[in-house]
């Protein structure tokens, strides 16, 4: 059975190892990115997606993404 394809619109975490002082801290914000995938299933936690399905292979993908529904911003039904 296909999956649906999403567009997720999510706050990512980030390291940047340039010295910083506190003043410049205080407007740190997360990165944004966007993620478009097959929505495998929702857990407990967040949305689980794929970038591919398996054609030969009942349940079968590739490339686990996970996004916490609390790093969520919105969510696109595309398909």
């Amino acid at each position: 059975m296909r999956k649906k394809v999403v567009a997720i619109e999510w706050g990512d975490a980030f390291i940047d190892t340039d010295d910083f002082v506190e003043k410049d801290a205080k407007k740190t914000k997360p990165v944004m990115r966007t993620t478009v995938g097959f929505l495998v299933c929702k857990n407990q936690h967040g949305y689980i997606l794929a970038t591919d399905e398996y054609a030969k292979k009942k349940d079968g993908y590739a490339a686990k993404m996970f996004i916490p529904y609390d790093w969520a911003v919105t969510v696109q039904e595309l398909t």
